[in-house]
């Protein structure tokens, strides 16, 4: 009999080591805090969190989860100067996209094409300079381009998609009218081995309900 029980437990000894290895790991926060969230905290708040939180992480943006591209500039709430980018897309046919990216509040570079994307030096091509976006053209002038760009036949097809959230900006209030949130950071763990961390953000009365975090390590191959 001694001996069947010091077989047996090595046994579960092992299985206990494999179960706490077992990824994902999948942790639901509703009360307290998480790193610098804290359940309770208003959107505006939880926006400063993240703030605190991207230099300690290594990611600079959050995700609004479920938003839908804009039809036209009319529909979009927001301060698109608050973002990092700004995507146009075709709705019909084969995806072409214009992508416009920012910095220092001026469009920093502009790139075209489907699946690959290449250089351009301004958008649309065919138009005027005074009519089309080009590299360097001030945010605060891009809504009114946008809306000349629009009233061109050819071009009222394309649907606009804002980028994550670029953290490096202010808070934008049109944020509040969403109820969850994404972002995701990874950690150097040692030689060969990282861990991956995705969060979700969920809100509830205008307030962090919950914080839904899933954890993974992979062992990566230089």
């Amino acid at each position: 009999m001694k001996q069947i029980i010091l077989l047996i437990l090595p046994t579960l000894f092992l299985l206990s080591c494999e179960k706490d290895d077992t990824f994902p790991d999948v942790e639901n926060i509703t009360n307290g805090k998480k790193w610098t969230l804290q359940i309770g905290s208003s959107p505006k708040e939880v926006y400063r969190q993240l703030q605190e939180l991207g230099p300690q992480k290594n990611f600079d943006d959050v995700a609004i989860v479920y938003r839908q591209p804009f039809s036209n500039p009319n529909e979009i709430q927001s301060d698109i100067g608050l973002y990092s980018a700004i995507t146009l897309e075709t709705t019909s046919g084969a995806t072409q996209r214009t992508v416009f990216h920012f910095n220092q509040d001026r469009v920093s570079s502009i790139e075209k094409g489907g699946a690959l994307l290449n250089p351009i030096a301004k958008w649309p091509e065919d138009v005027s300079d005074e009519t089309a976006i080009l590299i360097d053209d001030p945010l605060d002038k891009l809504r009114e381009k946008l809306m000349a760009i629009y009233q061109i036949p050819t071009y009222q097809n394309y649907q606009i998609v804002l980028s994550n959230k670029w953290l490096e900006k202010p808070y934008d209030p049109d944020m509040t009218n969403y109820n969850e949130w994404y972002f995701t950071f990874s950690e150097d763990l040692g030689p060969g081995r990282m861990g991956y961390s995705s969060v979700r953000l969920i809100f509830k009365n205008g307030k962090l309900s919950k914080i839904r975090h899933e954890y993974n390590e992979v062992d990566v191959v230089n």
